[in-house]
């Protein structure tokens, strides 16, 4: 609550065996192409990872997948320039039982 900035995470939810993208609500996804999401955004890929989203996501979901994977890797660049070589990498994370 009151973060500054926006996460992108490709989610596994293994009690209800859902997958999804979590931005300001969460996005259903099948389950491979979560996967390669999340693959991609742990690669730094965020072009694929968004362009993988869109094509599989709720057309109402689609200006939010812009929105937030620009605004985070637009963050995720600029402390890079700023913290140089030791930058954050971005992040996939898998929500367990």
């Amino acid at each position: 609550m009151g973060q500054k900035s926006r996460n992108v995470e490709a989610v596994t939810d293994f009690a209800d065996n859902r997958h999804f993208i979590r931005l300001h609500r969460d996005i259903l996804l099948p389950a491979a192409v979560c996967e390669a999401v999340r693959r991609h955004l742990a690669a730094g890929r965020w072009d694929q990872a968004k362009s993988i989203t869109l094509e599989h996501a709720p057309a109402d979901s689609h200006e939010e997948i812009e929105l937030f994977f620009t605004s985070t890797a637009e963050r995720l660049a600029s402390e890079k320039q700023t913290d140089g070589p030791a930058a954050p990498q971005a992040s996939a994370f898998a929500k367990s039982p």
